[in-house]
C-alpha cells in the first residue's frame, strides 16, 4: 500500500485522498484559510520557500534523505509543530501577505497548495 502511495505521488498522480483539495488557491488580503485534516493520519501544513523533501525519508522521492530547511528537526522544530493537524482537526491561517505562499506537509511532501493573495 505505501509502495503504491508513494509511486502514485512521485508520477505527479497522488492519491486524491491523500492530497490537499484544491492544489491552488486564490484569495483578497484577510482571508482566513482553515485547513481541515479528514484522514486518519497526521499532516502539516509548513509554508516553504520551495517544495522539497519531508523529515520521514521513505515517504521521500527514491527515499531521499535530504530535508527541506522549512521541515528540518520534524515534530522537534517548534516551527514544524506549530503546523501539524491531527486527525479531525483544523488549522486556521490569517494574515498572509499578497503573493504567492507554498505549502506543503512535512510527513507526505507529495501534499502541496500554493496559495495567491490578490
Amino acid at each position: 500500500m505505501l509502495g503504491n502511495l508513494v509511486a502514485g505521488a512521485e508520477a505527479g498522480t497522488p492519491d486524491p485522498g491523500w492530497d490537499y483539495e484544491p492544489d491552488t488557491l486564490t484569495i483578497n488580503p484577510g482571508t482566513v484559510v482553515s485547513v481541515v485534516n479528514q484522514g486518519g493520519e497526521v499532516h502539516t501544513f509548513t509554508e516553504v520557500k520551495a517544495f522539497g523533501n519531508g523529515f520521514v525519508p521513505p515517504l521521500n522521492p527514491g527515499g531521499a534523505t535530504t530535508v527541506i530547511p522549512e521541515c528540518s528537526g520534524g515534530f522537534g522544530s517548534v516551527a514544524v509543530a506549530k503546523t501539524r493537524i491531527l486527525q479531525g482537526s483544523h488549522l486556521d491561517l490569517t494574515g498572509l501577505s499578497k503573493g504567492k505562499h507554498l505549502f506543503e506537509c512535512c510527513i507526505h511532501p507529495w501534499m502541496r497548495m500554493e496559495v495567491d493573495v490578490k
